[in-house]
């Protein structure tokens, strides 16, 4: 490893996040500084630097301090819905959940969604009251990330009343 390190008077993502703290740069702000940059010997101070950026703000794929979260919908139709789909530049890891119906029985089958409407199955969700999402599902596979360009969709059948989702993701980009 060498103790180089840029001049980072002479790095211009310095002077355009200047204003914004650790705690607050989004993944958007960091993905619209890097996204021009060429892969080429004279930037490589900016890729050090937007490295060490990404690093600094917890953006090395293990999840992020304070970012769990619990998406929740209810479904009373059936049908496909965009049930999670992260902002951009973002990566959230799928930790579980749960699924509860009101007034009869149904199934929502959880698949990943991409930019060209492409689906692929990922797991089954049985819902006959409560049932628990984790590693006993139908074809649930440990990790399952989604990003905005690979999304998580949900496809709602027989349904009666209503059905509630509630999956939980922590995010690790």
């Amino acid at each position: 490893m060498s103790n180089y390190a840029p001049d980072p008077l002479k790095e211009q993502v310095y002077t355009n996040l200047q204003n914004v703290t650790l705690s607050t740069v989004s993944a958007n702000d960091i993905q619209k500084l890097t996204d021009p940059t060429f892969l080429q010997a004279t930037n490589q101070d900016a890729l050090l630097t937007y490295n060490l950026i990404n690093q600094a703000s917890m953006r090395d794929g293990q999840p992020m301090p304070n970012t769990q979260k619990i998406v929740q919908a209810t479904y009373t139709d059936n049908g496909s819905n965009d049930f999670f789909i992260p902002g951009n530049g973002e990566v959230w890891m799928l930790i579980g959940g749960d699924t509860v119906t009101s007034g009869g029985t149904g199934t929502i089958n959880f698949q990943l969604k991409d930019e060209a409407g492409t689906l692929a199955m990922l797991f089954i969700a049985s819902v006959n009251g409560q049932e628990p999402i984790g590693e006993n599902s139908t074809g649930l596979r440990y990790p399952i990330y989604v990003s905005s360009t690979n999304y998580l969709v949900a496809n709602v059948t027989s349904v009666v009343t209503s059905v509630r989702a509630s999956l939980s993701f922590i995010r690790v980009r």
